[in-house]
């Protein structure tokens, strides 16, 4: 088994980070390896759609599911786009002094990477760092924007 994993103190708290996390018809905003469709809620059911390279077009259905959803603690996805590589998704979320820390990995095992092929560490490297950049810069644009009045100017600044 493989594990990749990475921490980060954001200045969210656990409920606005968890809404973005929940949106899961808004994961193409942030993510460029996943589209997920939300098929049925209690319990949470959804459809899967993977690519491994963010430049090709083609994404692949595979199966997944939801292991865990503890509101503003946990999500938890397992994905099994092959015998060959079975992955898990997590975002674990708890309060800290300033927000949120989010610590977001990838739980992967199966023949490929029981092979230790570098290919599959880098693939996963590179798309957790990038999942990571874009899901932040989302949490910024979303929260930290402020409302503009009727002229653009910013209303709320005055």
């Amino acid at each position: 088994m493989m594990e990749f994993r990475r921490e980060h103190d954001l200045a969210f708290t656990p409920g606005q980070v968890w809404a973005v996390l929940l949106d899961f018809e808004g994961h193409r905003q942030w993510n460029p390896y996943v589209r997920l469709e939300l098929l049925h809620s209690d319990p949470i059911a959804l459809r899967y759609w993977l690519r491994m390279n963010p430049h090709k077009p083609k994404l692949l259905e595979v199966p997944a599911t939801v292991l865990a959803a503890y509101p503003e603690r946990l999500l938890t996805i397992d994905v099994r786009p092959s015998f060959l590589l079975k992955f898990g998704e997590s975002f674990a979320l708890s309060p800290n002094g300033t927000g949120t820390r989010l610590v977001h990995s990838y739980r992967c095992s199966g023949l490929l990477v029981t092979l230790r092929l570098p290919g599959i560490r880098k693939s996963f490297e590179t798309m957790l760092g990038s999942v990571d950049r874009r899901l932040i810069a989302h949490l910024e644009r979303r929260y930290r924007s402020k409302p503009r009045g009727p002229s653009g100017s910013n209303f709320w600044a005055r």
